[in-house]
């Protein structure tokens, strides 16, 4: 889905005094003490995750899904709270704007239905079709790179500097058909994000980036933060140039129902391009039908 921001086109993130972000690795001394499974920092209507398996009975669905180390670190870290707080105040933004067109259209659509009396079906038109209804949708954000205080646009990384990229897992909260909406009938499911890359120098799978299973909670979106692999260092010194594909998996559905997944055909390229001799700069912006790409040099 689109959350292209007019307002967004800032080329870093804002920055901060604090301590500079540790590898999940040295946070072991932050997660101790915090019950299994709980969010650590929750913002906004990501809600809490869930430690049992709400009854769902599916075996694709863990007992008792809790965050990783990874992705706890990550969600506590406050540069990466300053960095998802941004996508969090625009993915409200555009939902509101959604819920108000759609509310428009579907007022329009009831009025062009109406027949007045002695007026016939030619002189009405034909009556307009139920308006579709978007119940799940993804995007990717980034990616960023850490430089030492805040996290700011970058695609290109020394080997071993650290790399960030947000899948964003948005569900409609708007009711469906006069009952609830999808962000509510979902809420109890789990996701399972993953972020797949392809190492373009030998055409082979690279690493995958892939967060355990958490639920969907309260609210009505989701954003999941993965870190990017930038080593081992490229063996024979040349630059590795990967593409990413970032995926979702709703777990729990139910024996007999169709599977529920997504993968972003979107993404929002936080980076300002300057312009080249002859070529123009490139905003930032949405990025449509292509991968994310990143390149890792030694």
């Amino acid at each position: 889905m689109t959350i292209n921001d007019p307002m967004s086109a800032q080329t870093s993130m804002q920055t901060s005094s604090q301590p500079s972000m540790q590898l999940p690795g040295q946070l072991q001394g932050q997660l101790q003490g915090q019950a299994p499974g709980q969010t650590p920092g929750q913002m906004g209507a990501q809600g809490s995750v869930r430690t049992t398996g709400q009854a769902l009975g599916q075996s694709r669905v863990p007992a008792e899904p809790r965050l990783d180390d990874e992705t706890a670190a990550l969600l506590a870290d406050h540069t990466v709270q300053d960095c998802v707080k941004r996508v969090e105040n625009r993915i409200r933004y555009y939902t509101q704007q959604y819920m108000d067109a759609h509310r428009e259209r579907s007022e329009q659509a009831e009025q062009r239905s109406r027949r007045r009396p002695g007026e016939s079906s030619s002189e009405v038109g034909i009556l307009s079709p139920a308006l579709p209804y978007l119940w799940f949708d993804m995007a990717a954000v980034g990616p960023f790179k850490f430089n030492g205080m805040s996290w700011e646009p970058g695609r290109i990384y020394r080997t071993g500097e650290q790399a960030l990229l947000l899948a964003l897992l948005w569900r409609n909260p708007l009711p469906i058909g006069g009952g609830p909406s999808a962000a509510a009938v979902m809420a109890p499911l789990f996701h399972q994000v993953r972020g797949l890359t392809i190492n373009i120098n030998t055409v082979t799978a690279g690493p995958a980036m892939t967060p355990m299973p958490a639920a969907f909670g309260p609210g009505f979106f989701n954003i999941v933060p993965m870190l990017i692999p930038t080593t081992p260092a490229p063996p024979d010194g040349n630059p590795r140039l990967l593409e990413i594909h970032v995926t979702a998996d709703v777990l729990g559905i139910g024996p007999g129902l169709p599977p529920f997944a997504a993968f972003a055909t979107q993404w929002q390229n936080p980076e300002n391009q300057p312009p080249f001799p002859g070529f123009p700069g490139i905003p930032p912006g949405i990025v449509q039908e292509t991968p994310v790409r990143v390149l890792i040099y030694s």
